[in-house]
């Protein structure tokens, strides 16, 4: 085994005796395909990913595994990516998903099993995403690596007679800052290699990985529209998120501001004391890219957060900010509380989870964000009892139960307007009274809460979706067969 780290200084004979490797590797690959000639090639990868070590578990710092599948199908002649996955990316919220690459500026989320499938056009980043999601098929990565004269930028990466052994790159993670992030492979059995992901040295990752060929009646419908409709037309730079903050009224004092980035929304009340800010939104980094990118690019750890504190001065001018309480500590939800430590506010996390916080948003080297500037630090404090901010506009910090979605939460109550907002225990589609389909277990757990623990008059906004539900079709949810059915199994 070799270091190749001289190839991103341009060492022009390292480049070359590692292209002599790759042509006898890649050249007998592309041989392999038989008097057929070019292929449709799937690869996946089956282990166990770790959601605790994501910062997306049940407990925090507490390792969480559970079975996951990614799986990327490329061609041979072609740009054209289709990507797959399943398992969890909660602990609540067992998923499957796919998005394809069919051009060089679409990017398509198929729906088969719940057409159709939703397409966004004339986007700018596709084909480098395409290409960074390929890059999950090592042969496809050394192919590229070949055709680059063995130089991609933004990943360090070292070779084992010709094979993908190591690709090295960083990224900047909310609770973390920017770290390395490392995919080593080995080829004990070069048709099915085994593979490791890890993130600052641990471990998210570990699977096995196997590759079949597409007959071509599958490779065609690969990029048919699930149920042979048309696709539903999205705006190409919503994709994959876009920041489009507006303020929603809901009283005098009581307002959402959604869009913060596509899919989020924070409640925000002005007490006599200052603006009570309900979580401090942070990215998403998609690991299945190499390199890894957030969502929105651009914004490092803290930028969310920071354009909504500027979003809030230019709505409120003049209001301090008081506090952001965090509803809990995975990382796309308390991942800018540094942001809102910079511009003076107090923060507020569940007690379970204070400790880690505290931890986590000081950690060394510290992001280059306004907090880092300042040479301040946050300081997190721990709320096991309500916590009621404001005499004559109040907010009440309100401690809940252990869900199946996280040990230790949070709701934000603005008692004037009566709306009480949670994160992600409830996320309805509509304002039907039953259980959203796949978090059956989480929604029956917050309406039976709900209907215990909140005034009949409360109406519940959430941090994804812009249904607000009144507590009274909370008691029908929990009424409903299904929570019936699963209080009962319990």
């Amino acid at each position: 085994m070799r270091r190749l780290g001289s190839m991103l200084v341009g060492n022009e004979a390292a480049r070359r005796r590692r292209g002599a490797r790759l042509l006898t590797w890649t050249t007998a690959l592309l041989l392999s395909a038989g008097p057929g000639g070019a292929r449709t090639t799937e690869f996946c990868l089956e282990g166990l990913f770790d959601i605790g070590v994501r910062h997306q578990g049940l407990r925090a710092g507490v390792s969480e595994r559970t079975p996951t599948t990614w799986c990327v199908v490329t061609e041979d002649d072609g740009d054209r990516v289709v990507y797959r996955a399943s398992g969890k990316v909660n602990p609540d919220l067992d998923d499957s998903w796919a998005v394809a690459y069919p051009a060089a500026d679409v990017v398509r989320i198929v729906n088969r099993d719940d057409p159709p499938d939703v397409e966004f056009r004339g986007v700018e980043v596709a084909a480098a995403e395409a290409r960074r999601v390929r890059r999950l098929d090592p042969r496809r990565l050394a192919e590229e690596l070949e055709s680059r004269g063995g130089v991609i930028p933004d990943l360090d990466i070292e070779l084992d007679a010709g094979r993908i052994a190591w690709v090295t790159s960083r990224a900047s993670f909310p609770l973390r800052g920017e770290v390395p992030v490392v995919w080593r492979w080995r080829w004990d059995d070069p048709a099915a290699p085994r593979a490791s992901l890890t993130v600052e040295s641990e471990v998210v990752f570990e699977a096995s990985g196997r590759w079949r060929e597409l007959a071509a009646e599958e490779a065609t419908a690969l990029w048919q529209l699930s149920g042979g409709v048309a696709p539903i037309e999205a705006p190409a730079e919503q994709w994959p998120a876009r920041v489009a903050m507006r303020r929603i009224d809901l009283d005098a004092h009581t307002f959402l501001v959604r869009g913060v980035r596509t899919g989020f929304q924070h409640l925000v009340v002005d007490t006599e004391q200052g603006l009570v800010v309900a979580d401090a939104p942070a990215g998403w980094v998609e690991l299945h890219h190499l390199p890894p990118r957030d969502l929105v690019g651009g914004l490092g750890v803290s930028g969310l957060s920071e354009g909504l504190i500027d979003f809030l001065e230019a709505e409120a001018p003049g209001r301090p900010l008081r506090a952001v309480a965090l509803t809990h500590f995975h990382d796309d939800h308390a991942g800018g509380a540094r942001a809102f430590a910079a511009a003076g506010a107090e923060v507020l996390a569940p007690a379970d989870a204070a400790d880690f916080l505290d931890r986590s948003l000081d950690r060394a080297p510290a992001p280059p964000d306004r907090l880092a500037r300042s040479g301040g630090e946050v300081s997190v404090r721990a709320v096991a009892e309500p916590l009621t901010i404001g005499e004559r506009r109040p907010v009440t910090v309100l401690p809940m139960d252990a869900s199946p979605h996280v040990g230790d939460q949070l709701g934000v109550w603005a008692r004037d307007a009566d709306i009480f907002f949670v994160s992600d225990v409830h996320v309805p589609v509509d304002e039907e009274p039953r259980p959203r389909t796949g978090r059956e277990r989480t929604e029956c757990w917050f309406a039976g809460w709900a209907t215990g623990h909140l005034g009949p008059n409360t109406r519940v906004a959430n941090s994804h979706s812009a249904v607000t539900t009144p507590v009274s079709r909370l008691r029908e949810i929990a009424a409903s067969p299904t929570c019936r059915g699963l209080t009962a199994a319990r």
